[in-house]
């Protein structure tokens, strides 16, 4: 062999062993509740092709410790359950509290293990307090609340049916505690709400939102999205990154970047065909992660309903001015099916891991659930590295399935990466996977 094609294929061989090295081992627990939990897996199997996402039944957080948290609520008592486990996923404690209001909206933890929770509730009428975040002490005793009346300031017509068609979102950064969530006004319309509290105090930090959709909002500004079908909080030195699934003022994937005292700035990804407020954009939403210069994000997206949908990322510079055309990980046809619920997680030194489930085809509309099955195939999981290229192969994961919209939580001890859901009405099953070898 020549030395010139010795070479080459040395150089291709060196290019090929991380997709042959990427290896996965899976752990977890299962334990039985004496309440029901609404589904956080696609049982039915349509719900990932509907129009709007659901708000999360289990959440998953990882403590700074390395020690695990999994919350959920009974929603028929209003009680909420948090379940303290070891890294080794040993349960350590179960704490109980009683909800604020009728509904559990999200929980975060603090370093010093004071608990976060979110409340809301379907308002009677504009003049009541129907929201509420409720700090508690590692003991689980109640020792801070900010309640909130129906229409807080500049929130554009109110809160009438929090969590409406959307998800709710909760996460710390630094002393900031923000919440992000879909909610339905007075007036009918559907949109975003968010605020920011200081969590040592809890005054408010942002200075409320504005209805345009323009790339600079004012100092200290919370994002608004008309039609926001999905949400998700990024917390980033200074502030917080949000995105939503838009589907009118965006239609388009949106992310902006909030930081303390400065100008929020925002930057909307490639826009869905199709008219304004029409809520079908045949997309997914999945997760966001920070990258060494910027972020980058995960997704589905078919574009019209007789297509399959695939799974792409986006990246986006740090200063918010760019967002890249979507780079597909997953190139289905019809007769493979649609890629569903996609996950992103950072695993350290510019590596990600991705997660989603497959689910045969089906042309069902996406603003609309009929009592037909799309039935779920399997999930998969690749490494990416910052811009998307791939780092492993596809690997299948059968019958491992996914929450539907908790997000996947790195344990920096470890290496694992945890999340949690019910395999029944009364049982919940929390998961650690392990990526060695790439």
């Amino acid at each position: 062999m020549k030395k010139s094609s010795l070479l080459f294929a040395i150089i291709m061989l060196v290019a090929i062993l991380p997709f042959l090295q990427a290896e996965s081992s899976i752990t977890s627990v299962r334990f039985q509740v004496e309440y029901n939990i609404r589904n956080s897996v696609d049982n039915i199997g349509n719900q990932y092709i509907r129009a709007w996402s659901q708000h999360p039944s289990i959440l998953t957080f990882v403590n700074n410790d390395g020690s695990v948290t999994v919350c959920t609520s009974n929603e028929n008592e209003k009680i909420t359950y948090v379940y303290e486990y070891s890294i080794n996923l040993e349960l350590r404690r179960t704490l109980t509290f009683e909800n604020e209001f009728d509904l559990l909206g999200a929980f975060t933890k603090d370093d010093e293990g004071n608990y976060y929770l979110f409340f809301a509730s379907r308002a009677t009428s504009r003049n009541v307090e129907n929201m509420a975040m409720v700090k508690y002490n590692r003991a689980g005793e109640k020792i801070q609340t900010y309640k909130l009346m129906a229409v807080p300031q500049r929130s554009f017509d109110g809160v009438r049916v929090p969590f409406d068609a959307g998800t709710c979102r909760l996460e710390l950064s630094g002393s900031m505690l923000a919440v992000y969530f879909a909610r339905e006004m007075f007036n009918g319309h559907q949109a975003s709400y968010g605020f920011i509290l200081d969590k040592d105090t809890f005054e408010r930090i942002d200075t409320g939102a504005a209805t345009n959709a323009e790339r600079t909002g004012s100092i200290s500004q919370m994002p608004y999205v008309s039609h926001s079908f999905n949400q998700f909080i990024l917390p980033v030195n200074g502030g917080f990154v949000f995105a939503d699934h838009g589907d009118a003022y965006p239609r388009s994937f949106t992310f902006a970047k909030f930081l303390r005292g400065q100008n929020t700035k925002r930057v909307h990804a490639f826009r869905f065909p199709g008219s304004i407020g029409a809520n079908a954009t045949y997309a997914g939403m999945g997760s966001l992660a920070k990258t060494s210069g910027g972020f980058i994000f995960s997704g589905t997206y078919g574009r019209e309903r007789n297509n399959p949908r695939n799974l792409f990322v986006l990246t986006i510079d740090e200063e918010m001015d760019r967002c890249s055309d979507p780079v597909y990980l997953t190139r289905y046809t019809r007769n493979d099916g649609h890629a569903g619920h996609p996950k992103l997680v950072g695993l350290g030194e510019g590596r990600y891991l991705v997660l989603w489930e497959l689910f045969n085809f089906s042309t069902q509309s996406a603003n609309s659930i009929t009592g037909t099955r799309t039935e779920y195939l399997s999930t998969f999981m690749v490494i990416i590295d910052e811009q998307g290229s791939l780092l492993s192969d596809i690997q299948e994961l059968k019958d491992l399935r996914l929450n539907m919209n908790d997000v996947l939580r790195f344990n920096r001890h470890n290496g694992k990466v945890y999340w949690a859901i019910n395999d029944s009405v009364s049982s919940i099953t929390i998961y650690a996977l392990e990526i060695t070898g790439h």
